[in-house]
């Protein structure tokens, strides 16, 4: 079984697009959660914007399990994840 990881989304509730921004080892679910923290406060005037960490072993894993977060148009992926 592979290892979980932690992936930090920015989703555009308006347009369906989300940008996987960061990925976190399992050892590193607070520096996910404070990361996550961050960018909401730093985007807290766009409300179009939801920021979720998500916990999976691997990120086509939660594309299925999330579907929310992944349907509509393509996503974009950031930080080489």
């Amino acid at each position: 079984m592979r290892a979980l990881r932690h992936f930090l989304l920015v989703y555009n509730r308006h347009t369906g697009e989300t940008d996987v921004r960061q990925e976190f080892p399992a050892s590193e679910a607070r520096a996910a959660l404070r990361a996550r923290f961050q960018l909401e406060r730093d985007l807290k005037e766009r409300e179009e914007i939801e920021i979720v960490v998500l916990t999976g072993a691997s990120l086509e894993g939660l594309r299925k399990t999330h579907s929310r977060y992944f349907g509509g148009t393509p996503n974009r992926t950031l930080a080489g994840v």
